[in-house]
């Protein structure tokens, strides 16, 4: 039986993880490393193997990664029969709820989402959210416009 899993981590520190560089100390190629676009101090690790000793697959997991990353905490593991949703989807929805929240209509956040945008060098957000470092570029400007619009109340 094949299974899906997921080792989602953060980092005790406030710091960005190299996700190139855990991919790469990581033995095998069956897996994608993932970035959170909103919180650069976590990641996400995704694979799936044949087998029935699920437990032992998750924890041979995390004990490559927190030998790779010792400071790294294990906040949320998942296991599943079924193929994952794509990261990208979770990704993407995350800015698009980010946008909804700072503007507080989705009418509004749609409309900035899909226009070019001054602050992107006048790019489409919509367009770089396609790649994981638009959605971080992006996520990024939002949290800004929503600390200058803090700091004008």
């Amino acid at each position: 039986m094949k299974h899906h899993f997921s080792l989602t981590f953060q980092l005790n520190r406030s710091q960005a993880v190299n996700v190139a560089t855990l991919a790469g100390g990581m033995p095998g190629q069956d897996f994608q490393v993932e970035a959170d676009p909103l919180d650069n101090a976590k990641f996400c690790i995704h694979f799936q193997r044949d087998g029935d000793c699920s437990v032992e697959l998750l924890n041979s997991a995390k004990e490559q990664v927190l030998n790779l990353v010792p400071d790294a905490e294990l906040i949320a593991m998942d296991m599943t029969n079924e193929l994952p949703m794509a990261g990208i989807v979770d990704d993407i929805t995350k800015v698009v709820i980010q946008a909804c929240q700072l503007f507080q209509e989705p009418e509004l956040a749609h409309t900035w989402l899909n226009q070019p945008q001054p602050i992107l060098n006048g790019d489409v957000p919509k367009v770089l959210m396609i790649e994981a470092e638009g959605r971080t570029q992006v996520s990024k400007v939002l949290l800004q416009l929503k600390q200058s619009m803090q700091g004008e109340n």
